[in-house]
């Protein structure tokens, strides 16, 4: 499995497009083949703030994801929109251990 780590902050005259795109996204992402999480958060203590959180079956998966043309457009759109801080992190994960 593996983890993925993604943030970005968006501009204050743009956080409500960026957040219905990210919306938009996140729907379409679920359905994909491997995809096993696909969330987005936004920080409680800073509107316009985002995380998003994904878990994969397999890399070749993801890769397959972040490939898609519309992944590439909504990237290009958030930047179009003033953001400069998207960042995406991922980690092969191990066996998973419910701690709660």
């Amino acid at each position: 499995m593996y983890l993925s780590h993604g943030t970005l902050t968006a501009p204050d005259a743009h956080a409500d497009d960026i957040r219905q795109l990210l919306q938009q996204i996140a729907a379409a992402t679920r359905q994909e083949q491997g995809c096993l999480l696909y969330l987005v958060s936004e920080q409680l203590d800073s509107p316009g703030q985002f995380i998003i959180t994904e878990q994969w079956a397999s890399m070749d998966d993801m890769q397959t994801h972040l490939a898609q043309p519309a992944v590439g457009e909504a990237v290009a759109a958030v930047h179009g929109m003033g953001v400069n801080d998207l960042t995406i992190t991922a980690w092969e994960a191990g066996q998973a251990t419910k701690v709660m």
